[in-house]
Order: structure tokens, then C-alpha cells, then sequence
């Protein structure tokens, strides 16, 4: 079974104010479409890992921070650089991996 990691909105918020470019994936363990992406989500991660750091979370544990960053659904991949929302993909729509990957590359273009 999908479960995502617990982390405090301090943690999120220092994990994205860090220097460098930083991916936070949001879902909950009720969502049926992030139980669906969960078994690609590994394989995005490590690729996408080569140039950013990740974070998964919780989003009912961490509502005050989704809300602030406006995200309206899970499941949702947020791309910060250095402390700023540069871009978000999902936010409630149902998405594939390779929607995943090319927003990744595209955003970073």
C-alpha cells in the first residue's frame, strides 16, 4: 500500500528555501489516483534526483503549506529553485509519468 512520508510544514518550508532546484511530490494515502502513479513515481524520483533534491509529503498533514503554494489536488509535483515556485503539474488531474518527466525537462528548459 502507497504510503506517503510525514514531514512538518517547517521541514517543507526549509526543504525549499534551501539553495538549489527541489521537487516536493503531495499526495495522501486515500488518494486512488496517487496509489495509482506510486509505482513510476520511484523511478521519476531517481531520475529526477540527478538534478534536484525531493521531498515527498503528506498533503493532509500539511494543508497550511499546500494551500499557500495553491495547490488545489493531489496528486501534485511542485519544482522550487532556490526558494521560489517555478512551476507545478497535477494539482487533481489524473497524470502519467511521462507527463511527469516531460513537464520535469520542459520546466527546465
Amino acid at each position: 500500500m502507497y504510503q506517503s512520508q510525514e514531514h512538518s510544514n517547517e521541514e517543507l518550508q526549509a526543504f525549499i528555501e534551501a539553495p538549489g532546484r527541489h521537487i516536493v511530490f503531495l499526495s495522501a494515502d486515500w488518494c486512488g489516483d496517487c496509489r495509482v502513479i506510486k509505482p513510476f513515481v520511484q523511478a521519476i524520483r531517481e531520475e529526477v534526483e540527478k538534478t534536484a533534491d525531493w521531498m515527498d509529503a503528506d498533503r493532509d498533514k500539511n494543508l497550511d503549506w499546500a494551500s499557500q503554494y495553491g495547490l488545489k489536488g493531489i496528486p501534485a509535483f511542485i519544482l522550487f529553485q532556490d526558494g521560489q515556485k517555478v512551476d507545478q503539474i497535477g494539482h487533481g488531474e489524473r497524470i502519467t509519468p511521462k507527463q511527469i518527466t516531460e513537464w520535469y525537462e520542459n520546466t527546465l528548459k
